[in-house]
């Protein structure tokens, strides 16, 4: 039997209390047909609603527990693979609840010290041969404490790496190795904020590597620093990259022509800061990729691992940092244009935060059927969706299916791009082949009415049964 990737966790002695982990599976369920974080809109019932509130506010439903149960359900899924662990921070702002979320419940300060919320910090595990997301390795939220002080009060500059906030980067990469123990490798893959000489050190070249954006002019061993190596250096490729455009904001698609160019590099400690124990130099490679043609165009400076020898390797660094992206996704998915969390009418902080957690996991299947129109591999439909759906499925495709060529499914019904392209038409988007990919919130609202449609075929479908069976 075929594992489903995005099967629930598994909540089972999760939390020691049978009755918070049934509830806590519904909640999942009703969150993911919902496409919403309000309870009373997801829930049928007052007697639901407050089961619901209950959970939020019982301890015992805790946010470590929730963390636990949603990670590991990554560790079967990692053996033998080659992984990227793609990394991020986002923040979330309920500065409209103030007068009414009770104070010293779980919200502070964020990157803005009169903005009221709390941050996340994760860790999407990626196959990077397939191109799947599979799930998380590594979630933390916290709050910075209101009452806190700043960072010039605390000498932030000079505490040690494991208290300042920054060490989630290289806490993600270790926790995320830990686990993940029995995957073929790991690529860390982060933005410019994990830019730390500390995560640079952390590759070991065979199980680990890094993939980071680099936003320090780091001095390099042989002298000079990375911007005047790279200023020096011939440019060695050069390719198009095509720029989506965006209706809403008013961006027209267009292609950029890039400069590629690569080489390696011996990237000094900073002498200003202590060693910690950290080696003198580390060995990396740098990969520039640079706009031509055009002011303030497209910049990656990014330092990897990973050897870079030609163009097809530096061309995969590109590539894979590009999956950032994903990550990205799944944030602006529990925001305003999908899950709403910063509009969720919870009274506590700790629970609006235990809420987004589960709600991380409801993004899992938009993520995957996103990802599976743009597979090459064609990812099987059995490791996401089951039986049951799938013969939904079916009878679901022949009414939107129309009677041209265009609005035929394109896909062969054992892959999930046939699926995605179901549940892309269920949520408004046309179908033709020639039209924009389905975006992640027409797959959200998709989704939801496809859990709607399912929960009364499977009524119908058992009230079948006990007829034939009498």
């Amino acid at each position: 039997m075929v594992e489903l990737i995005n099967s629930f966790p598994d909540f089972s002695g999760a939390f020691g209390d049978k009755r918070i982990e049934k509830r806590a599976a519904q909640v999942l369920q009703k969150l993911t047909m919902g496409r919403n974080s309000s309870l009373r809109q997801i829930t049928q019932d007052n007697a639901e609603q407050k089961s619901f509130y209950r959970l939020f506010n019982n301890e015992s439903f805790s946010e470590k527990e929730i963390e636990q149960s949603i990670i590991k359900r990554c560790v079967d899924l990692s053996k033998g693979r080659h992984l990227l662990c793609i990394q991020d921070t986002t923040e979330f702002n309920l500065s409209g609840h103030s007068g009414r979320v009770k104070p010293g419940s779980g919200l502070g300060k964020t990157s803005k010290s009169d903005v009221l919320g709390f941050m996340l910090h994760s860790s999407l595990v990626v196959d990077r041969q397939r191109a799947t997301a599979l799930g998380y390795s590594y979630i933390k939220t916290w709050e910075r404490k209101e009452e806190a002080a700043d960072k010039h009060q605390r000498k932030y500059q000079q505490l040690p790496i494991d208290q300042k906030e920054s060490y989630k980067w290289i806490e993600a990469s270790k926790k995320s190795k830990e686990l993940l123990d029995e995957a073929e490798s790991i690529t860390i893959v982060a933005d410019r904020e994990s830019d730390i000489y500390d995560l640079l050190t952390l590759a070991d070249r065979d199980k680990l590597h890094v993939l980071l954006r680099s936003s320090s002019n780091r001095s390099l061993a042989g002298g000079g620093t990375l911007a005047e190596h790279l200023l020096n250096l011939p440019v060695m490729h050069h390719y198009d990259l095509v720029l989506n455009g965006d209706v809403r904001k008013g961006i027209e698609k267009r292609t950029a022509h890039m400069a590629l160019k690569w080489s390696r590099v011996s990237v000094l400690r900073s002498k200003s800061k202590p060693s910690r124990g950290l080696p003198q130099t580390v060995e990396l490679y740098v990969v520039e990729a640079s706009e031509q043609g055009k002011r303030n165009g497209i910049y990656w400076r990014l330092l990897t691992s990973h050897i870079v020898e030609d163009s097809k390797d530096a061309m995969q660094m590109i590539q894979w940092y590009k999956q950032r992206w994903h990550i990205e996704q799944i944030h602006r998915l529990l925001k305003t244009e999908g899950f709403r969390i910063e509009r969720s009418q919870l009274e506590r902080g700790w629970a609006i935060r235990k809420l987004t957690l589960l709600a991380m996991t409801a993004t899992l299947r938009i993520l995957q059927m996103m990802l599976a129109y743009e597979d090459d591999h064609e990812q099987p439909i059995d490791e996401v969706f089951d039986q049951d759906q799938r013969q939904c499925l079916t009878m679901m495709n022949k009414q939107l299916e129309g009677s041209t060529d265009k609005l035929k499914n394109p896909s062969s019904p054992d892959t999930l791009k046939w699926a995605t392209w179901i549940i892309g038409r269920l949520g408004g988007w046309k179908g033709y082949t020639s039209q924009r990919k389905p975006g992640p919130i027409v797959l959200q609202k998709g989704l939801a009415r496809f859990y709607h449609v399912y929960e009364g075929w499977i009524v119908h479908q058992n009230f079948l049964k006990d007829v034939y069976t009498q």
